[in-house]
């Protein structure tokens, strides 16, 4: 329901612009980078939670916003706000206090984006991000904690945990919860339908829904029995 009021008033899909406050069918101009990374975040881990193609299409949506509004090309890292005439200083948070930052969530939901849907930019972004901040990730790494995350997923190849068939039929969902029952913060579950990445959708069910588990393009045999699932990702 949050999300559907989201994409409703909060959302211009024809401007790709995420806009900061509504009220009473009022909504303001500002965007914020903390608010389109804190809503890719969100829209990820909702995807995960449901396999849905069409939160992992919204989370593509946002990721191609954020990085056109935000994304410092140049240097890396993204601005907190957009540019304006009145603006004295446009800065790039990277302080991790009791919210993380707005680069520390983008950084590490790119990595997971790129990991789910196979677009390299994603990921270059998020890369070129951790090489802006590398002296403060060295130097006070006690300032960063989120971005640390981000920095440990990138260091190996994400494992995916990919359900062949139909995500919504009971087999599927009983596979998807044995999945998240594992703590692995460097894996990502994804669906072999919509705008995922292109080997997993060559990835067929077998006789109902399977789990591949795959390191690159190299996978586990599947297998619809979510004991192995939790063996296997332990």
């Amino acid at each position: 329901k949050n999300m559907k009021f989201i994409q409703a008033k909060l959302w211009d899909d024809s401007q790709r612009t995420l806009f900061h406050r509504w009220r009473d069918g009022e909504r303001d101009n500002v965007e914020l980078l903390e608010g389109y990374a804190f809503l890719l975040s969100g829209v990820i881990e909702l995807y995960e939670a449901t396999l849905d193609p069409r939160h992992l299409e919204f989370a593509i949506a946002l990721a191609d916003a954020m990085l056109a509004k935000f994304f410092d090309k140049e240097n890396g890292g993204f601005w907190q706000s957009l540019a304006a005439r009145d603006l004295i200083l446009r800065v790039k948070e990277n302080y991790d206090g009791a919210e993380p930052s707005g680069n520390s969530v983008a950084t590490l939901a790119l990595l997971r984006l790129g990991a789910m849907s196979g677009r390299g930019e994603f990921t270059e972004a998020a890369a070129k991000t951790l090489r802006l901040f590398a002296a403060r990730l060295q130097q006070v790494p006690q300032a960063v904690p989120y971005m640390l995350m981000a920095l440990d997923f990138s260091l190996q190849e994400p494992r995916r945990a990919v359900i062949a068939g139909d995500a919504s039929s009971t087999g599927a969902r009983g596979l998807l919860r044995a999945i998240h029952s594992v703590y692995q913060p460097n894996k990502v579950a994804l669906g072999n339908s919509g705008a995922v990445e292109e080997f997993a959708r060559t990835l067929p069910a077998k006789n109902g829904a399977v789990v591949y588990l795959c390191t690159g393009n190299a996978c586990q045999a599947p297998t619809s029995d979510p004991v192995q699932v939790q063996k296997l990702l332990s």
